[in-house]
């Protein structure tokens, strides 16, 4: 099938999840993740419906950025994101998932500043420990939070929090991670959650996603 149709039978299969679980296909949010992708397939997406692009290097978004801009889509950068590559993804990005530190949160606030935008952020959080794995810990998140809320970071908007879970095929693991986010979020009282990629949104929509990172099953498998 093309891009066109995997959307297409993507939205179907959306449904059917959200419809198992008593939601709403329209409270969720698809992110074509286009990393390695060319900007034809991510015009053909953006053409069958989707407004919202993911990418993941700084670099890689630099070089697609003005095809990107003029398609209309929101730009979300999901990668981990280095301190030098800061105010590159700040003047290119509507969205920025993987916050994962006051540290970075601190220069995407100033370097916004100096813009005069305010950023969207989401809070990446480490649920399944894996070491290799950016995002803080569950048990920090709290306190960050407080500590945006006692600072004057007016240039960044906290959206919600992001997630990955384990690469696996072992759905317990990957429900326990998402399980571990909502729980995250319901303590704090909090909305959105980006969490659920190509192998496991529908477990993500059970569990509470609002924003799905998906790339294969748009795109299809990387030659």
């Amino acid at each position: 099938m093309g891009i066109r149709e995997n959307i297409a039978s993507l939205h179907e299969e959306i449904a059917q999840a959200c419809g198992k679980c008593m939601r709403k296909p329209g409270e969720i949010t698809i992110v074509a993740v286009s990393k390695g992708r060319p900007v034809n397939s991510i015009r053909e997406a953006v053409l069958a419906g989707i407004m919202d692009i993911g990418e993941s290097k700084a670099q890689e978004l630099e070089e697609k950025y003005p095809d990107l801009k003029e398609l209309g889509a929101d730009i979300h950068f999901i990668g981990h994101l280095q301190g030098n590559k800061v105010k590159k993804a700040v003047e290119m990005a509507d969205y920025i998932h993987s916050v994962d530190s006051l540290a970075l949160l601190r220069k995407i606030h100033y370097t916004a500043l100096d813009l005069g935008k305010v950023q969207n952020i989401f809070l990446q959080v480490n649920t399944s420990g894996e070491k290799q794995k950016s995002g803080m810990r569950p048990e920090e998140v709290e306190a960050l939070l407080t500590t945006l809320k006692n600072l004057p970071y007016d240039s960044v908007k906290f959206t919600g929090l992001m997630t990955m879970a384990p690469f696996t095929d072992n759905g317990n693991e990957i429900r326990k991670c998402f399980q571990t986010l909502y729980d995250i979020k319901e303590h704090l009282n909090l909305h959105h959650l980006s969490m659920g990629m190509s192998n496991d949104y529908k477990i993500a929509i059970e569990e509470g996603a609002t924003v799905l990172r998906i790339g294969r099953r748009i795109f299809g498998e990387n030659e």
